[in-house]
């Protein structure tokens, strides 16, 4: 039987020698990234059966003529869902790159709680300036309520890691809950989000992009967050609250200060007020980042529910929107 080709288009360091490694029964075509995406580039990936490929590749989805199975090598499927809006659904699978990202977002989340708590970034500057002024006063974690907004894989990362050190949890998912999950001390459906908000000191987005979720934050919902002066921290979708809508936040008190590392649009233009907002933090949209080995790994596990002809994991559902 003839070795089946994959087709590999991304700029992860050494995806397809260890993707090769992983996988020696199949044959890792790489198709070499150039800086901008070019009609060649196309042209060789319409060839794929099954293609590994980065974020570039969704605005020519629908030229994929004989694909059958595309893996995504990142988490986010917004742009995905998009490029199928009002279109017919994709006529092969797309699964994206799940299930490896929960360490790495609970370690930005747990960080940053940690270094606002310390003020770390005031000591740095008090280090700067030779200053000794010791007047340190900061909350133990495990005096802390953490309330997480979407519960999948990544949410229950956090939960597990904050529990660990004592933060209470309360946690919104889609689906209502008979029993509790495991770390989680309270647990609401969306029409309890306003009991998570007022409950919590510190709220961790990590809602997908939906209908339902577009905006969720925006307007006067954050208002709930001033009796505790929660600090809000968005690793989901930056789409969950406009810029206006937490300018507005910050601006009126409701909330003491936010930890961004997605945005309503990226880059983040040099322009937004957010930049220089006071308690503001913001990073690159670097919480977690795709590495080869995890990969290779959620790939191989896949291809062999592929080859049995089993659902795969990770599967995107573009009329559901995630």
């Amino acid at each position: 039987m003839a070795t089946r080709t994959v087709q590999v288009f991304s700029q992860i360091p050494n995806l397809t020698r260890i993707l090769a490694k992983k996988c020696s029964e199949l044959n890792f075509k790489e198709i070499p990234a150039p800086e901008g995406f070019n009609q060649d580039a196309v042209t060789k990936l319409q060839e794929a059966g099954i293609l590994i490929c980065d974020p570039v590749i969704v605005p020519y989805l629908s030229q994929l003529s004989n694909l059958k199975w595309l893996q995504l090598t990142w988490a986010g499927i917004d742009s995905v869902i998009a490029s199928f809006k009002d279109k017919a659904p994709p006529p092969y699978l797309i699964t994206r790159f799940g299930g490896v990202f929960g360490q790495a977002m609970a370690e930005y989340v747990i960080g940053e709680i940690i270094a606002r708590e310390r003020i770390s970034r005031k000591l740095w500057k008090r280090q700067e300036e030779h200053n000794w002024s010791n007047d340190v006063k900061y909350r133990n974690l495990s005096k802390l309520t953490l309330g997480i907004l979407g519960f999948g894989d990544i949410g229950k990362e956090v939960a597990k890691y904050c529990k660990a050190l004592g933060m209470t949890i309360w946690a919104m998912g889609r689906t209502p809950r008979t029993e509790l999950p495991p770390n989680v001390d309270n647990f609401r459906t969306q029409s309890g989000l306003k009991e998570v908000l007022e409950s919590s000191d510190y709220i961790c987005n990590i809602l997908p992009s939906t209908p339902t979720t577009k905006n969720l934050l925006s307007g006067d919902v954050l208002e709930v967050c001033k009796c505790r002066q929660s600090v809000f921290i968005n690793v989901g979708r930056g789409d969950v609250i406009s810029e206006e809508g937490l300018l507005r936040a910050l601006k009126n008190g409701w909330i003491a200060g936010a930890v961004l590392d997605v945005f309503e649009v990226e880059p983040l233009p040099k322009s937004s007020e957010l930049w220089d907002m006071p308690g503001v933090t913001i990073t690159p949209h670097c919480a977690a980042i795709s590495f080869a080995e995890e990969v290779a790994e959620v790939f191989a596990k896949n291809y062999k529910l592929f080859e049995q002809g089993k659902p795969l994991n990770y599967l995107v559902d573009v009329s559901r929107g995630y």
